[in-house]
């Protein structure tokens, strides 16, 4: 089984194409998430977490999803991580998860895809060779997984792990927040911003999004945003704005 956290819809794609080639289902976390369920998963295929890196690591709620799940069958663990650079420390807290969850931790890889977030944005030509890229790679990985195969990339340094470990708490403390995020005139009240959040922390009012207080900075609502009617204070102004095509093709 394929199990997947997802913004703008990068590891929903790497997601979806692993299901193809590995002749699999695709389980979408953010909907447990977003009710606060415990999800019981039971698999006779191996498993595989596809989920983005935030600050060198993965999402806070992905690997709260993982140590609330209860996983029955299968136990070998594959983890493929989403950035635009390095997965940084990803492997060392996924292996940690796996010892929690009494998993099998069948290593840890990265997957280069577009960057999504508005400070670091790629061109729309590069983006589409990065995903060209990935594709490619995806077909590797999926092998690896076939045979049985670990992933052989080597785990992190342990001062990467101590020095993830201190920035990553006041980081999402201090920078990690959904206040300034804003709707202009150009807003069509069409409600996809809400719909995609992946913790659904977004609700609708009058029409016009409101942010809460559970943000993870995935970027989905601006990026899927129609009218680029969403700005995130002044430091959006003018980016460009990032949701893979590919996944919305997929949805629609």
């Amino acid at each position: 089984m394929i199990l997947y956290f997802t913004g703008t819809g990068n590891s929903r794609y790497a997601a979806d194409m692993l299901a193809e080639l590995l002749d699999d289902e695709t389980l979408d976390s953010s909907s447990y998430i977003k009710n606060g369920k415990s999800a019981e998963i039971h698999s006779e295929k191996p498993l595989v977490f596809v989920c983005p890196t935030y600050v060198a690591a993965p999402p806070p709620a992905f690997m709260d999803f993982i140590r609330a799940a209860d996983f029955k069958g299968v136990k070998r663990a594959w983890f493929i991580m989403i950035c635009a650079g390095a997965m940084g420390a990803s492997a060392a807290y996924m292996k940690k998860l796996c010892r929690e969850k009494e998993l099998k931790f069948m290593g840890c890889e990265q997957l280069i895809m577009p960057q999504n977030y508005l400070l670091k944005m790629n061109g729309k030509e590069e983006n589409e060779q990065v995903i060209l890229e990935a594709e490619s790679r995806l077909g590797l990985l999926a092998q690896s997984i076939r045979e049985g195969k670990p992933f052989t990339r080597p785990e992190p340094k342990k001062w990467e792990v101590i020095s993830t470990r201190m920035v990553l708490k006041p980081y999402y403390k201090f920078f990690i927040t959904a206040k300034p995020f804003y709707t202009t005139d150009r807003c069509l009240s069409c409600g996809r911003c809400a719909s995609v959040c992946p913790l659904g922390n977004i609700r609708t009012e009058n029409g016009r999004p409101v942010w809460g207080d559970n943000c993870t900075h995935c970027m989905a609502c601006i990026g899927v945003c129609p009218a680029k009617a969403i700005e995130y204070g002044r430091r959006s102004q003018g980016k460009e704005r990032y949701y893979c095509k590919k996944y919305v093709k997929k949805q629609h």
